[in-house]
């Protein structure tokens, strides 16, 4: 028994191949960003959304249904739009964030050498000073020598 349906086998192939496609570049996106340091926890929410219509898609597909499984390809494609530039706007921003942490913690780093340097020289000129007051000070002993 064959189902009948308006949508012909190869409308659905392609439909599926592109609900494919797009979901794929998506995690690719999702995946990037990520690994930039972005909180993508929204998108993966949304990804999985489209996987599932993806994988009702697939069960249609299998049981004749091309109707349903354009239907859920669709969804699934709708599902997954405008994931790509937030992922990547995401990333953008996780990027800068890191690259302002960069900065500050090199400046911090950078305030730290001059102090300790700064407060080595002051340290030094003090207890310079002080060994030279101390130095002055003292008065050489007079031995009387026996000869």
């Amino acid at each position: 028994m064959q189902a009948c349906s308006a949508v012909d086998r190869s409308v659905a192939e392609e439909a599926l191949v592109d609900a494919e496609g797009d979901l794929a570049s998506a995690y690719v996106a999702v995946a990037e960003a990520e690994g930039a340091g972005a909180n993508v926890s929204g998108l993966l929410t949304k990804l999985n959304v489209a996987g599932r219509f993806l994988a009702k898609a697939h069960n249609c597909y299998r049981t004749g249904d091309f109707n349903g499984a354009v239907y859920y390809a669709n969804l699934s494609v709708e599902s997954v739009k405008g994931i790509v530039r937030e992922a990547e706007e995401l990333k953008a921003l996780a990027t800068d964030e890191y690259k302002e942490r960069c900065f500050q913690t090199e400046a911090a780093f950078a305030l730290a050498v001059v102090l300790i340097v700064v407060g080595s020289v002051a340290g030094w000129l003090f207890f310079k000073k002080r060994y030279l007051e101390k130095a002055l000070r003292m008065r050489p002993e007079v031995v009387e020598s026996e000869s």
